[in-house]
């Protein structure tokens, strides 16, 4: 019951801080050599493959995203992940690494990579996870990006789906 109220608390407040930033305004600023701090906000859905039975594993999936700064684009992941410890009542604890690409409708690439940690609930199937994203250049106006958000998100098993929701500062 407890995690249950702490999942739907969760959820409210990224909800709440979804709609705060995509209405927000933002200023007008060019991108240029040594870029310009810019709020950075995504989410995103992705279809997961079905989890591993053993560790560790590197897994490719993709999803759609709408990001500002970039609309809806497609993404790409390239993920590792591994066991941080025996699993204890059917819940498995996780380290994740990642590699992601976003991809914007006019072609420009932004790259990142994910750190971070999670768990698998065998029980529920719900995968749980959250750490740092870092920018690391792109193509077009992302060749130089640079700059950090916390990600945090959900997946599961059962239907193959998940979700996540990146919030920080882009600078390109």
């Amino acid at each position: 019951m407890k995690r249950t109220i702490v999942a739907l608390l969760r959820r409210l407040n990224t909800a709440l801080l979804i709609a705060v930033l995509f209405t927000s305004p933002t200023p007008a600023a060019l991108a240029g050599p040594g870029g310009i701090d810019r709020p950075a906000l995504a989410t995103c859905d992705t279809v997961i493959p079905p989890p591993p039975s053993s560790f560790p594993v590197r897994v490719e999936f993709g999803g759609t995203c709408h990001a500002r700064h970039l609309g809806n684009t497609v993404l790409t992941i390239v993920q590792d992940i591994d066991a941080a410890g025996p699993p204890a009542n059917g819940v498995l604890p996780i380290t994740i690494s990642s590699q992601i690409t976003y991809a914007a409708a006019n072609g420009d690439l932004l790259r990142s990579t994910f750190d971070g940690a999670g768990s698998i609930d065998f029980t529920t199937g719900n995968i749980a996870f959250e750490g740092t994203e870092t920018y690391a250049g792109g193509t077009g106006r992302f060749s130089d990006a640079s700059g950090t958000s916390f990600l945090e998100g959900n997946a599961s098993a059962v239907t193959l789906s998940g979700f996540y929701v990146t919030l920080g500062t882009l600078s390109y």
